[in-house]
């Protein structure tokens, strides 16, 4: 890559992680958050389904207040505010459980952050360059899988990916092989702290994206108590291959989406009360 498409690459991803990655590598203390820590934002970890859901929403409306205090025009306010409403339901309404119902989840990137029947579930929110998955266990936040669209980085290898992300979150170890059992061979960088644990995975060749994976290190280490029920192979409801070449017309970038969202089916039992 020629310094310039790196600089660029460099810029992106900067705006990605929410602050210059020429910043303070962020060491751990006991006083003041790392930058791995503080790029969950106000988000901490043993928040509940809905603590999330509320946080994720507040920050919707919040983005949506300028656009619609400067319009004069009541069509165009009408249509922010369905717009605004539309964002809000897609979160509410992607809360799923791993109650053993098969989904696309049991089958494509996200096999392995997750076992059936153990109290697990998730919410997933999707931005313009990346889609964020809340992943839960006894209602209590524990991991953040965040997926950045890959041509956000066009020309980027994962090399320079770790590097841009080692910039801002201090030295990691590179890693490969198989980091999830059944999964095939990959690469990712690995960071250790006292309040969370990081890697950033190269899935850019069966699924067209990087990933950045949060958890919290005092559930992870409890994970053999939580997890009672073994891991079982579930059979998904329909194979990634059907579903990444499913399209929406209403979507120019539908092709994109749907790589890194995997058009995950959701049951309908499971719903986040707002209300309570």
């Amino acid at each position: 890559m020629q310094r310039s498409s790196y600089g660029a690459f460099l810029v992106a991803a900067a705006l990605l992680l929410g602050t210059s990655v020429y910043a303070d590598k962020g060491k751990a203390s006991n006083k003041s958050p790392s930058a791995l820590e503080a790029s969950m934002g106000q988000i901490r970890w043993g928040w509940s389904p809905k603590h999330v859901y509320r946080h994720l929403k507040k920050n919707i409306e919040e983005s949506y207040q300028g656009p619609i205090s400067k319009t004069t025009d009541a069509i165009e306010e009408d249509r922010l505010r369905h717009k605004m409403a539309e964002e809000i339901r897609q979160i509410r309404d992607s809360y799923f459980e791993f109650d053993g119902t098969a989904s696309a989840y049991d089958s494509g990137y996200l096999k392995g952050e997750f076992t059936q029947q153990n109290g697990e579930s998730l919410l997933q929110v999707r931005t313009k360059n990346t889609h964020d998955f809340f992943f839960f266990i006894n209602d209590r936040l524990w991991k953040r899988y965040r997926a950045f669209d890959a041509s956000v980085f066009e020309g980027a290898t994962f090399t320079q990916f770790g590097n841009a992300l080692q910039q801002r979150y201090g030295k990691a170890k590179k890693k490969s092989g198989v980091l999830v059992p059944g999964n095939e061979p990959t690469q990712w960088y690995q960071w250790k702290e006292r309040r969370v644990l990081a890697r950033a995975v190269d899935n850019n060749e069966f699924y067209g994206f990087y990933c950045l994976v949060l958890e919290d290190p005092k559930t992870v280490a409890r994970l053999d108590k939580l997890r009672k029920n073994k891991p079982a192979e579930v059979e998904a409801d329909k194979s990634v291959v059907d579903l990444v070449a499913k399209k929406n017309d209403n979507d120019q970038n539908a092709d994109i989406a749907d790589r890194i969202s995997g058009q995950i089916r959701r049951h309908d039992t499971p719903k986040v009360n707002e209300k309570k």
